[in-house]
């Protein structure tokens, strides 16, 4: 008698799985992006810069950054677009947590799906959460993280730029 294979299948649609899959590849490019603007802070070799963020959380990337550019320049008045730029990845981070870390089952009709997450903490004891969720609710985290990541390199490229003129001006 031949065995039938069976596979367990999910209720999340394609449409979906592409936004969830799009959160986690625009999550990677806002963390290397961050990376690399505290490699151009550590001011050694990129490889350098690659050691000490390569075992870093999202969370501490963040922190390193924000002392670094401290002890680099001050608070200047770049400083707090800094500060606001790390707020906003800290709450994006907590965003695409709650998305990678929940069980997904059917939505209440065809273009949502239900994000269940259960908690068990010493303040309120076990606690489940549901919440709808649509493919364009998916998006708008997807993009939130794009735009985040695009502002941060702008900002890394203009202060690299800015460094490199006053280098220049100094050996004249």
């Amino acid at each position: 008698m031949q065995k039938k294979e069976r596979s367990l299948k999910h209720p999340v649609p394609s449409k979906h799985l592409e936004k969830i899959g799009d959160i986690t590849v625009s999550f990677a490019l806002l963390e290397s992006t961050i990376q690399f603007f505290v490699w151009s802070l550590v001011e050694q070799p990129q490889r350098i810069g690659q050691i000490i963020t390569a075992e870093l959380s999202f969370k501490n990337s963040r922190a390193i950054l924000i002392s670094l550019y401290k002890e680099r320049h001050g608070e200047d008045s770049d400083f707090k677009i800094i500060r606001e730029l790390m707020k906003r990845a800290g709450k994006i981070e907590e965003k695409r947590n709650q998305i990678t870390h929940s069980v997904w089952g059917a939505g209440k009709d065809a273009n949502s799906i239900t994000r269940f997450k259960t908690t068990a903490k010493e303040k309120c004891g076990l606690r489940f959460k549901f919440e709808d969720v649509t493919a364009d609710d998916l998006a708008e985290i997807a993009d939130d993280i794009k735009k985040l990541a695009h502002e941060i390199q702008d900002f890394t490229i203009n202060l690299i730029t800015q460094k490199e003129i006053k280098n220049i001006i100094l050996s004249l």
